[in-house]
């Protein structure tokens, strides 16, 4: 895998990606009249999808820049995936291949929010997206962040909620700190875990535990779940 300019190439595959500018993301951050000098046009991630296909399932990589952007730390739209026809909402399965990452996890419901969870990763580290929970990544360092996903191609995510409520339950600045999004209400607490130790909590992560997530997906019993949401639980 190799980055040239804005392409990609791996293993021979160029790759042109989707691009999130600036203009693009001001509709899910805190403060977003705040002048930080960026022009609207300025690219804060890439995302590079279908690197890979395994039936239905595509392994794409994103690679997040390292920026402030109007007070927060870099960070993608935030999306949740939508009901299955069988079983429950889709899932996902990421690794972080280069930087350190934050994911902010939500569960999001009619009568609220039921879940958020701040999940740690640092490279090398797989994390599952279990069904239900809508999600951001944000870039905490000084450097690009590089994911891998495995997800099915059979959905379309749905960035809606992001939209509507400036973003996600959470906002991460600059500084660190990690500031209440009140468009979800006032009655919801932030808790905080490794990106390993949340997943492991998953019979379907076990594959996920020692192997990357192309090594993982060359036996598609590990990866089935992505496919079929019912084998998830």
């Amino acid at each position: 895998m190799k980055f040239e300019k804005d392409l990609l190439n791996f293993n021979g595959k160029r790759i042109t990606p989707s691009v999130r500018t600036l203009a693009e993301m001001r509709s899910v951050l805190a403060s977003p009249d705040k002048d930080d000098g960026m022009k609207p046009d300025f690219p804060l991630y890439f995302m590079y999808r279908g690197a890979a296909q395994f039936s239905s399932i595509r392994y794409d990589i994103t690679r997040i820049v390292s920026a402030e952007i109007c007070g927060e730390r870099n960070k993608t739209f935030g999306h949740v995936h939508p009901p299955a026809t069988k079983g429950t909402t889709w899932s996902e399965v990421y690794e972080v291949l280069e930087g350190s990452a934050h994911f902010l996890l939500q569960k999001v419901n009619g009568l609220g929010v039921q879940d958020v969870v701040l999940l740690t990763g640092k490279k090398g580290d797989r994390l599952m997206v279990p069904p239900g929970y809508g999600h951001v990544t944000i870039n905490p360092g000084k450097t690009d962040l590089v994911l891998a996903n495995l997800v099915s191609d059979m959905f379309e995510s749905d960035y809606s909620m992001y939209a509507q409520r400036r973003g996600a339950c959470f906002y991460e600045t600059s500084d660190g700190k990690i500031i209440k999004n009140k468009n979800y209400g006032e009655d919801f607490e932030l808790r905080k875990d490794g990106a390993v130790k949340f997943s492991s909590a998953f019979g379907v992560y076990a594959p996920f535990a020692k192997k990357t997530l192309l090594e993982a997906a060359k036996d598609y019993a590990n990866i089935e779940f992505l496919e079929k949401p019912e084998l998830f639980y």
